[in-house]
């Protein structure tokens, strides 16, 4: 997995996690934005590199290939990860493990409840059905997803990434995914713990995610993005999702 950082070295550490299926460009204006006051660290998790024979193999392995980098460079304190659908998955599991002590905990659309072999069964079909029609230029397909996952200029950068994914590392993701469930209570308190979703009727996975942040880690911060669907501003309206995000790392006490 290449990890790659921008900023200076010795500013707060932010991690920025993408998600299934989303090039790491996806990050290109966070970057230039968040390196002026951060060190921005963000990881092109495996099967995502189109430069790179990597296949996926487990969330766990990708939290121990991001913890000791950041122990090895900086130690253990992380100001900020940011975890974007799947790459909250990733981000949960960092917490979970108490390794690196993260000031702020962003996940945004995250799938953190599972949802068994049947349901990883008929997204793995659907996945495999949409990736397979991207690879050979369907063109209906591609029009979709530049509506709904990529920004147009980023497109070759995704189609990049969709001609390299392989079937496994599409299998092992969402079979991972369905396996993996945030506790059901976690002592973490040097923790803000931040949860954003969409308001958009296809967002009831995510609904059903924040109402049970709501009930068991009443101390979250979780927020609809009313009218939004699936990380709708972090993938396709950067700039006004830097605001929210900016908001949020905001260090406590800030005006």
């Amino acid at each position: 997995m290449e990890i790659l950082e921008f900023g200076n070295p010795e500013d707060r550490k932010l991690l920025l996690i993408h998600g299934f299926e989303s090039p790491y460009q996806i990050w290109e204006e966070y970057i230039r934005h968040f390196s002026k006051s951060f060190r921005v660290i963000v990881p092109v998790l495996p099967g995502h590199d189109p430069v790179r024979d990597e296949d996926f193999e487990s969330f766990e392995s990708c939290a121990r290939e991001l913890e000791d980098h950041c122990l090895a460079r900086y130690g253990k304190k992380i100001f900020a990860v940011y975890g974007m659908s799947m790459g909250g998955v990733v981000a949960a599991i960092l917490w979970e493990n108490g390794i690196l002590e993260i000031e702020k905990l962003i996940m945004e659309s995250s799938p953190l409840l599972g949802y068994g072999p049947v349901m990883s069964r008929l997204l793995i079909k659907q996945y495999l059905s949409i990736t397979h029609k991207a690879q050979v230029r369907d063109r209906k397909t591609v029009r979709k997803a530049v509506n709904s996952m990529v920004t147009e200029d980023k497109l070759d950068s995704f189609m990049a990434l969709l001609d390299h994914i392989s079937d496994t590392t599409i299998e092992n993701y969402i079979r991972g995914i369905g396996k993996h469930r945030l506790p059901d209570s976690l002592n973490r308190p040097e923790t803000e713990l931040h949860y954003l979703y969409g308001g958009h009727m296809s967002e009831f996975l995510f609904r059903s995610t924040a109402r049970f942040l709501r009930k068991n880690y009443p101390a979250a911060n979780v927020v609809c993005l009313e009218g939004r669907g699936h990380c709708e501003d972090a993938l396709l309206h950067p700039d006004r999702h830097i605001l929210t995000l900016a908001e949020i790392l905001k260090p406590a006490g800030a005006g």
